[in-house]
């Protein structure tokens, strides 16, 4: 049963995202604004430690619906023991057959409930599982065909989310209808979400851990930044997502909590090859020469952003700044293109991206015609944009993308999902293929790292993405919100924030 709240706890927090979520079903949501809600709602077996300072690296796993677990000598076993007297949203219980139906759900075609929506979501973390039993009420294990030393820090995560849901819930509302009726085990319940305005949650008073500070979060999507800061500094919101460079020094200066931290994300280009430029290896390291990075973080983003040279990010257990890929060079691009044999104009195409990455895509247009490439900009509201992402149109050679992980697992949902399911596998060649492979299937921690450095090594030789920046000052908080802290990851815990009078 939840602890009592303390003297003074209660008001609303209402936090300006930067864009609209997505779907409140684990099992079928993406992007990091509709995590940061629903993570309130469901919980994991395993939590991480939000409360850990970013500056202090990657937030420690911790017990959730699990109150602990074994990991097999050769990780390919992992056992369970779940939390006793634990009650979802509408009162039903959370034990190991609710377990049972998550994973049945998206892991069993012969079941009843099975969604193979859910399915293709939860492949990247799912797809080598091999058996999933109960071992009794409150004890299950997961058996995979193959080691996997990152399943634990995976359980967490924001993307292939294991939010436990109520089976109930789902029964009585459907595949689809369960995101409108979200129900968890988590600090907040659903109370309603009206897309395009807001998403509204209450304490959940019957939650099994320490009971959330404040009575109401809601979170008020806000695609603008101009209106975002806005409603901010007019007392609207009082927490502001993806903060403006051009305010940062303005709101330190006039009371708002901007914090700095090296987070588990970045801003990157994925290609599209599919697109005939992309398959050419000199023209895909002439676009990164020809792209000046550090002039992007120092100028577009004010300093408050750090050049990227590896799309592994800062906040990932496995970075390594000595690990960069083709430094800016304009000349030498221009000599690449031309060895290609192409001239000022021959090359031209389209890079995608999200409304609210286009001024970083306006700054790459720019320098990239300083070598003779024509860029074309499709930008797009954050829905639409990734719902067209899985069918690129040939003319589309690149596509802008803010995403990262704290595991170094990520450079094989890099690989899998910007270089495989683009057309690029051939392309890249099999030692890339079976680097990613090796590194993914190592137990020890220390020589899995040195096998996703090497893997990450042959990703940048083959220029098979191009990171951009990484963050440093990415949530403002108005000087009333207490407790709020930005760990070495892409979310945060509102249980612990509260609101002074």
């Amino acid at each position: 049963m939840a602890s009592a709240a303390a003297a003074g706890d209660g008001g609303t927090l209402v936090v300006g995202s930067y864009q609209e979520p997505t779907v409140y079903d684990p099992n079928h949501q993406y992007s990091w604004e509709t995590y940061r809600v629903d993570r309130h709602i469901y919980e994991s077996l395993l939590a991480e430690d939000l409360s850990k300072p970013a500056a202090k690296g990657p937030p420690d796993l911790v017990p959730a619906l699990a109150e602990s677990w074994q990991v097999s000598d050769d990780a390919t076993t992992f056992t369970f023991h779940l939390r006793r007297n634990v009650k979802f949203h509408d009162g039903t219980d959370f034990d190991a057959h609710a377990v049972e139906f998550n994973v049945r759900r998206f892991h069993d075609p012969a079941f009843e409930f099975y969604d193979v929506k859910a399915n293709a979501f939860m492949k990247a973390v799912y797809g080598d599982l091999k058996s999933f039993e109960v071992l009794d009420s409150h004890t299950i294990r997961y058996t995979f065909n193959h080691p996997f030393r990152d399943f634990l820090r995976m359980l967490p995560q924001g993307n292939y989310v294991s939010g436990i849901f109520s089976p109930q819930a789902l029964k009585r509302y459907g595949q689809d209808g369960l995101a409108q009726h979200a129900t968890g085990t988590g600090p907040f319940r659903l109370v309603t979400r009206v897309h395009g305005e807001k998403t509204e949650l209450a304490r959940n008073d019957q939650y099994w851990g320490t009971r959330a500070h404040v009575e109401r979060v809601v979170f008020r999507p806000i695609t603008d930044d101009a209106t975002r800061l806005a409603a901010l500094q007019a007392g609207e919101i009082d927490i502001l997502t993806r903060t403006p460079a051009d305010a940062v020094a303005t709101l330190t200066g006039s009371g708002y909590s901007v914090p700095e931290s090296a987070g588990a994300g970045l801003l990157y280009l994925g290609w599209n090859f599919r697109n005939r430029f992309a398959q050419q290896l000199p023209v895909r390291q002439a676009i990164i020469q020809a792209i000046d990075r550090e002039g992007l973080a120092k100028t577009l983003f004010k300093g408050h952003a750090l050049a990227a040279y590896s799309i592994l990010n800062p906040g990932n257990t496995a970075f390594d700044p000595k690990q960069r890929d083709y430094a800016y060079d304009p000349e030498a691009a221009r000599r690449l293109l031309a060895g290609a044999g192409f001239k000022d104009g021959d090359i031209r195409f389209t890079i995608a991206t999200d409304e609210a990455n286009q001024p970083s895509i306006e700054w790459i247009q720019r320098d990239l015609a300083k070598v003779g490439i024509h860029v074309d900009i499709l930008s797009q509201e954050w829905l639409t944009y990734t719902s067209n992402l899985p069918k690129l149109a040939p003319e589309v050679a690149l596509t802008s993308m803010e995403w990262g992980f704290v595991t170094p697992l990520w450079v094989r949902i890099v690989y899998q999902g910007y270089v495989v399911s683009r057309g690029g596998a051939e392309l890249v060649g099999l030692e890339l293929k079976e680097a990613v492979e090796t590194a993914s299937r190592e137990v020890d921690e220390s020589k899995a790292i040195a096998a996703w450095q090497h893997a990450n090594g042959l990703l940048q030789q083959q220029a098979a993405t191009v990171p951009l920046v990484s963050f440093t000052r990415y949530f403002t908080t108005s000087a009333k919100v207490r407790g709020f802290n930005v760990p070495a990851q892409n979310w945060y815990d509102l249980s612990r924030v509260s609101l002074s009078a």
